[in-house]
């Protein structure tokens, strides 16, 4: 039997999708930028939520992909 890579494991990626992402906001969270009245940083958050959804779709595709590819 093959020995698959952690590394290409579906929820590897997205983890580090993920954390790239809520790095990005942390990163600009001290920044003084706002936009109608709410910090940038603010905004990233609230729209980080299309991001959550798309990570969860794509996670469910692909294992499902996956698991078709083995049976």
């Amino acid at each position: 039997m093959k020995s698959k890579s952690k590394l290409s494991d579906p929820g590897i990626i997205l983890l580090g999708v993920f954390l790239f992402f809520a790095g990005i906001v942390l990163i600009w969270w001290p920044t003084d930028v706002y936009l109608m009245g709410i910090s940038l940083a603010g905004w990233l958050m609230f729209f980080s939520y299309v991001v959550w959804f798309a990570l969860a779709v794509v996670y469910v595709y692909w294992i499902e992909k996956l698991e078709k590819k083995e049976s």
